[in-house]
Order: C-alpha cells, then sequence, then structure tokens
C-alpha cells in the first residue's frame, strides 16, 4: 500500500508565540535621553548579529532589520535581512502603524501591516492586522488601561480560533499571558484510484480542539527602575510546562546590555551627536 501525508497546516505568525521575546526594549524617554540613534541586537553570541533598530530622537524605534539566523562561521558572515520592520507615527508621537516585510529567496517579499486606533483621548483603544492586500482583519487586539492590558483574537467567520490576553506591569514590561488556540483536528481517509490505495491527511476545519496556554513573568526591578532578573514559567498546550529565568545586565550609562538565561542577547548602541 502507498501512503501518500498531504498535511494542511495552520501556523500563527511569529509574533503570537512564547519564547524569549519578553521585555527586550527599554522605555522610549530613556533612549531619547541617551540619544540612542541605533541598538545592534546580537543572539547567541555578542558576534552574531540578530537585529538592527534605529530611532527618531525621541527615542522611538523606526525600522528594524531582523537578519537570518547563523549556525556556524560561514553563516555568520553570509547572513542576509529575513525582515524589515517600519513604524509610522502622527504629529503627536503615536504609532499609527506597523508594517512587516518578510524577503524570501530571490528578493521575492510578502507585507503585512498593523494600524492602530485611539480614543479622543489619545489612549490606545484597538489595533488591526492585516496581511497582504485583504481587507478584513487577520487578526485584531483591543487594549485596556489602569492596569495596561492587550487581547489578540483571530476570527474564522464568527468562531474565535485565537484569543491571548498580555498584562503588563508599570505600563511596559510583559508580567503575564494567558489565552488558548482552536486547532483543527488532523484526521486521515482513504481513496483509491486504479486499484491503487493512498491515505492522506487532512484539517478538519468544522472539529476543532481547544488548547490553552500561559505564561507568568516575576519581575524584579531594582532602585532605579531597572529590570534584573524574570522568573518565567510557561504552559504550553495544556500541559507542556517549561521554567526558566533571565538576568539583565546594563551599561554604566542605564542602558540594556545583555539578557542571558534563555537565548542569550546582547546590545550595543550607536548615539547622536
Amino acid at each position: 500500500m502507498k501512503t501518500t501525508a498531504i498535511l494542511l497546516l495552520i501556523f500563527f505568525n511569529s509574533m503570537f508565540s512564547f519564547g524569549q521575546i519578553e521585555n527586550r526594549w527599554q522605555p522610549d524617554s530613556l533612549y531619547k535621553n541617551k540619544k540612542v540613534k541605533r541598538i545592534f541586537v546580537y543572539e547567541n553570541s555578542p558576534k552574531d548579529l540578530s537585529e538592527i533598530v534605529e530611532l527618531d530622537r525621541n527615542g522611538k524605534i523606526i525600522r528594524i532589520e531582523k537578519y537570518s539566523a547563523s549556525y556556524n562561521k560561514r553563516t555568520r558572515t553570509s547572513k542576509t535581512i529575513d525582515k524589515l520592520t517600519t513604524y509610522i507615527y502622527d504629529e503627536l508621537g503615536k504609532t499609527t502603524h506597523k508594517i512587516d516585510t518578510i524577503i524570501y529567496h530571490h528578493n521575492n517579499s510578502v507585507s503585512t501591516e498593523k494600524t492602530f486606533f485611539y480614543y479622543e483621548n489619545e489612549l490606545l483603544i484597538s489595533s488591526k492586522y492585516f496581511k497582504g492586500n485583504f481587507e478584513n482583519p487577520s487578526s485584531e487586539t483591543t487594549y485596556s488601561h489602569n492596569p495596561f492590558t492587550s487581547t489578540t483574537t483571530i476570527k474564522i467567520d464568527t468562531v474565535i480560533t485565537y484569543r491571548k490576553t498580555k498584562v503588563y506591569e508599570r505600563d511596559f514590561y510583559l508580567k503575564r499571558f494567558y489565552g488558548y488556540v482552536l486547532e483543527a483536528k488532523l484526521k486521515k481517509e482513504q481513496i483509491t484510484i486504479n486499484g491503487i490505495t493512498e491515505t492522506y491527511s487532512y484539517s478538519d476545519e468544522t472539529d476543532r480542539q481547544r488548547f490553552d496556554e500561559e505564561e507568568i513573568i516575576k519581575n524584579t526591578f531594582n532602585g532605579y527602575g531597572q529590570l534584573l532578573t524574570s522568573e518565567i514559567k510557561s504552559v504550553l498546550r495544556n500541559d507542556r510546562t517549561s521554567e526558566y529565568n533571565l538576568t539583565y545586565t546594563y551599561e554604566n550609562n542605564g542602558l540594556l546590555k545583555s539578557i542571558r538565561g534563555y537565548v542569550p542577547l546582547y546590545y550595543k548602541y550607536e548615539y547622536f551627536e
């Protein structure tokens, strides 16, 4: 019997994934005060460039170049740009759009756009994430204040298939992440053509199973308001638990120098004159 597996997979953008994505940046006011122009982020080693972040004189991120991963010395020296992120602000300095451009081989690319909406009192109310030229958003995030939280949802027709909430402390640092995903069940069927029976797999969109996920972060700060450690516990797909700690170190001027404990990150800076 000849078996052919045809997998129809649904997967989410990396912005929804767990891992060391928490609390990698510092407040805009600090970048402005220190006149930071560019941030160079290195992953795994101080020589392995991961990102170049450009800021304006107000300390706001305006552009991020994300580089390909490296696995050895050769790939480290031949890195290419995998993703470009551009932030657009209005005259009041509020973020209006975040545009991600993913670059594939032969310079092919696809862009997604996140649009932000505000109350009349200028507080952030929601954002919508659009893929390509689609008119309908692929996801929507709503925000609440005091305390600051954000909740992202994805719908297929009227069914919410993804819902995650982030809770922050000090209106900036992530301290909790919880929610669920409804995934289509993977099923198999057999078909016989010209006497040959083949088995194929498919995702049944009408039959979904729920996976709950949660991440709890216990942050510790010093008297200067600097984040020193994060104790993290993640529960994925209902029962897959992982725990790890992050340790943050700083330059003498108060800028973040490194984050260690999961995938090490190292930071270098270029300044405005």
